[in-house]
């Protein structure tokens, strides 16, 4: 009992020491506290201590420096006497507030904007010809190094910029010749130089200021290339002379030229279907006419290079032509075979015909089969196997020929040897096409077919540019991702033309507009940037890789210089130019810490039009959040959708533009520059400069693409041709996927930007926006917008196969697959899996790098 009492009493000698010495530390710790900040609470500190300034990022982390060894010597003292009964309060307010400095530096600088907005309101009062709104005033007085201003439809963005430019000049006393304005389009430069007249100061487009700045430094002006589009037709002639580049247009446009992919993902196909109608839709276009010089629509890829190889062995056709014995009953409609081949064999007229059947060398359909007539996988595996048995017996019944070709035929690339084999055997008559003559054909001078391709060389050839990466850099990822399609696109076709324009820009001692920015940011980055205090950017929305670095290096003269960016990621629209609205919504992940001002105040429009347009684009979940108002509450604006027949769409047209009251502006708007083709067709037209001019019911009203009309408003304004279809709204037409490596990542929401296009349209208007759409085929958009539950985001279906697991013989077959050079889509249809899970499972054994982005198409 005594030496336990001993023990004791050691134990509690030993702890009330431990106690004390601890004790004492803390004690020398929250001395140190109390010195190095005089009070051990820190908001008041930095209140004290930064009293009228502003703390930007660079004061917050020098502040957060000074205080670090105290903060780590706390640390050190709490983590020691986590034992004790007894905890200084100074020191664990110390340590709570330093952990959340950041929080404390928030509300600090709403002070400092809270003390500025009082002492300047009469100045933002009078400052324009009307007040400006409270969210504007707080971006304005805002000093954090990056400033983003998120801005809405008609949110007098541009009042916000010249604010801010005369609360720098009159508030601040920064001297004109230190701010820096850019902006998109020289009109919008030329409007922000005229309504800030002040000596040294004037806007600037990206282009002019890059070109100020080689003149400078280089002492010599560039030549510019202003008519690249001139280049890129010369340089399309000068390889449409090369034997083997016209070998590989034939192949391009033969085998790889489906541009109207539709099914993007997995995900998507039921969004995809709605909007486009069954998969029975003849929605492909042949090369080649028939026989009969008729146009040929074909309802799958395959069936189109059915008609393209006919075409290339001197074959005549008809595509679906009635079979010539009556077999309709109540079971079947008349009998269509796919191609009906017609040939002379000894003076007499014979036909053969021929079936193209989707299904793989195991007779099994592809998954989606099933999912599109509602039905399980066996059951539409069976039925569809049921109508080739069908099939085969009526052409045993009438003693008529058929051959045949499947999916697997064009996966194993057999399909010409089958059926020209096929062919002779059946004593057709070949008469092999040159190539010279197939390119001929396909590509004749000035053709719609011949200025889109030349269209997408030079896309591709700017977005390369503009995506500041290399050939060598998209080869790359050609070559990672091991797609045979883009490989052949990129290197085959697509290579040449960049080599051939940046040689014709060496030798002809010129530079296009994104070399510009390129050699000004080189200089800025080698020599310092410009001497600039603020440097202030409108429409940022619309901010490609290339701008990116050239504001990064304008800002190397002066590092603390402001970033003032102003701009609405709901109008991002010019992704196709090479716009990143990642640069955009993700700002602080680019350029450091951002201080995030909304100016959700519209002038323009008020409600409904507010709320539905506003809950039509956040459905997007990558766009950011707003709360949209009007300005008052009394501002009304109305969205109204007038359906027409079929045929009566100039009819409805009058009968809308007749109802708006005279003197009000009137806008129409399509979604491509041919959407006036009724227009013209019906009413007179006047063109004034870029300008174009309809009389309808006695007036004028202005037609636009929706494009142009970003930043334009009128009192009415009339969508047109808000129909379902490939040349509908939202468009269907796919870039080429090979634009992928080298135009920004897209959202990842179905037709996001189609969506945001759609938004900018219908807030044009001040009175009423009216969208007119054919009953019979309304898009998606429009059902959306009409009735909202129709669409509503439903939990995505697991894939039917997603739980079977992965056997050696499916290994072996899909590696087999992958490299022979299939894409990651025609091995999803092959294998009745995911993309998804081919992607994942190509990662596992090691035939794709997890590790980089893996582009799906």
């Amino acid at each position: 009992m005594l030496i336990a009492l001993s023990v004791m009493l050691a134990v509690f000698a030993a702890l009330m020491i431990f106690r004390q010495v601890h004790s004492r530390r803390q004690k020398a710790v929250a001395e140190i506290v109390a010195e190095r900040l005089h009070v051990s609470d820190l908001e008041k500190y930095v209140d004290s201590e930064y009293s009228g300034r502003y703390v930007d990022a660079i004061l917050c982390e020098e502040l957060k420096s000074s205080m670090l060894d105290v903060y780590n010597r706390v640390c050190d003292v709490e983590r020691r006497s986590r034992i004790l009964m007894s905890y200084n309060p100074s020191i664990a307010k110390f340590k709570d507030d330093f952990e959340n400095l950041h929080s404390i530096v928030d509300a600090h600088n709403n002070r400092f904007k809270d003390d500025k907005l009082r002492e300047h309101k009469a100045f933002f009062d009078t400052v324009l010809a009307y007040p400006l709104d409270d969210q504007q005033r707080r971006s304005i007085v805002s000093e954090e190094q990056n400033c983003l201003v998120v801005s809405s439809a008609g949110s007098g963005k541009t009042s916000s910029i010249v604010g801010k430019v005369e609360y720098l000049i009159q508030k601040k006393h920064i001297s004109p010749e230190r701010i820096l304005l850019i902006s998109y389009t020289h009109k919008a430069a030329a409007e922000l130089t005229e309504r800030m007249p002040h000596p040294g100061l004037r806007g600037y487009t990206f282009h002019k200021l890059a070109l100020d700045i080689i003149s400078a430094q280089s002492k010599c002006k560039p030549s510019i290339c202003d008519n690249t589009d001139a280049v890129f037709v010369r340089i399309y002639r000068e390889l449409a002379h090369n034997v083997d580049y016209r070998k590989c247009l034939v192949e391009y446009f033969a085998d790889y030229s489906d541009l109207m992919e539709l099914d993007e993902d997995e995900k998507s196909k039921n969004v995809r279907r709605l909007q486009l109608g069954e998969s029975t839709d003849r929605r492909y276009c042949a090369l080649f006419p028939d026989m009969d010089g008729n146009e040929v629509h074909v309802r799958s890829g395959e069936e189109k290079k059915i008609c393209f190889l006919l075409t290339s062995l001197g074959v005549d056709f008809r595509y679906e032509e009635p079979y010539e014995h009556q077999v309709a009953d109540e079971r079947h409609v008349q009998y269509r075979p796919d191609f009906s081949i017609h040939y002379m064999d000894g003076g007499k007229p014979c036909r053969l015909y021929l079936e193209h059947f989707g299904v793989d060398e195991h007779g099994m359909v592809p998954t989606w089969f099933a999912k599109d007539r509602g039905l399980t996988y066996e059951e539409a595996n069976e039925r569809y196997n049921d109508g080739i048995t069908w099939k085969r017996e009526v052409h045993k019944k009438f003693g008529t020929r058929l051959i045949e070709l499947s999916s697997a035929d064009f996966a194993y690339e057999k399909a010409r040897q089958r059926l020209k084999r096929e062919l002779v055997a059946a004593c057709v008559p070949i008469r092999e096409v040159r190539s010279d003559e197939l390119f001929d054909r396909i590509l004749p001078e000035n053709s719609m077919r011949e200025k889109v391709f030349i269209r997408l060389t030079a896309t591709f050839a700017t977005l390369l540019k503009t995506s500041c990466r290399s050939m060598a850099d998209v080869a790359a990822d050609v070559a990672q991702r091991g797609d045979k399609r883009s490989r052949f696109i990129v290197g085959k076709v697509l290579e040449p033309v960049v080599v051939r324009y940046n040689e014709i820009l060496r030798s002809e001692g010129k530079v296009d507009f994104t070399d510009l920015i390129v050699g000004a940011t080189a200089l800025c980055n080698a020599n310092g940037g410009g001497n600039y205090d603020c440097i202030i950017v409108d429409e940022f929305q619309d901010i490609s890789m290339d701008r990116y670095n050239f504001l990064l290096a304008l800002r190397r003269g002066n590092p603390q210089a402001q970033l003032y960016c102003v701009g609405d990621d709901w109008q991002s629209i010019y992704r196709f130019s090479g716009s990143d609205m990642n640069l955009f919504c993700h700002f602080d992940q680019y350029f450091g810490k951002t201080d995030l001002n909304k100016i959700e105040t519209t002038y323009r429009f008020g409600n409904p039009l507010v709320e539905k347009s506003a809950a039509f684009i956040q459905r997007n979940p990558a766009q950011i959040r707003k709360n949209i108002h009007p300005f008052s509450s009394d501002a009304k604006t109305e969205i109204v959708f007038r359906e027409y027949s079929r045929g009566d769409a100039v009819g409805a047209l009058e009968r809308i533009v007749a109802e708006i009251p005279l003197g009000k502006s009137v806008f129409l708007l399509g979604r491509y520059t041919y959407d006036d083709y009724l227009l013209a067709k019906n009413f007179r037209q006047r063109r004034s400069g870029n300008s174009l001019f309809y009389t309808i019911c006695g007036r004028e009203v202005e037609f636009l693409t929706m494009h142009r009309s970003k930043g334009l408003e009128a009192d009415y304004v009339v969508l047109l041709n808000c129909n379902n279809g490939s040349f509908g709204f939202p468009s269907t037409i796919a870039d080429d996927p090979v634009l992928g490596f080298v135009m920004s990542d897209s959202d990842g929401y179905l037709f996001g930007e189609e969506r945001r296009l759609f938004y900018v349209a219908m807030t044009r208007a001040k009175v009423r926006t009216i969208v007119m759409y054919d009953k019979s085929k309304p898009s998606v958009f429009v059902l959306e917008c009409i009735s909202p539950e129709r669409l509503a985001d439903k939990p995505i279906e697991p894939h039917p196969n997603a739980g079977n697991r992965w056997t050696r013989a499916d290994d072996r077959k899909l590696y087999k697959l992958y490299c022979g050079g299939m894409g990651f889509r025609e091995i999803s249809q092959k294998m009745g899996r995911s993309q998804t899970a081919i992607i994942m499972r190509l990662e596992k054994l090691g035939l794709i790098d997890a590790r980089k982005p893996v582009r799906k198409f």
